[in-house]
């Protein structure tokens, strides 16, 4: 994927990580740029996971504060 690929796709269909579900079974589910802005996300059996993104410091930075 190129980077002008960011600015053309539909938000839907760019995937960004996949993860696991809590729902029944626990399947995998692919989270879009769309499913990180709205917050959630679905797997196929219909059960609605929380999307939430945690931003820390770089390793190294995180090393020398301790």
């Amino acid at each position: 994927m190129g980077l002008l690929s960011w600015f053309k796709d539909d938000e839907d269909s760019i995937v960004v990580k996949t993860g696991r579900s809590k729902g029944p079974g626990k399947p995998s589910v692919a989270i879009t740029v769309g499913d990180i802005r709205n917050g959630s996300v679905s797997d196929h059996s219909g059960y609605k996971n929380e999307v939430v993104l945690f931003v820390r410091a770089n390793k190294a930075d995180r090393k020398a504060k301790a």
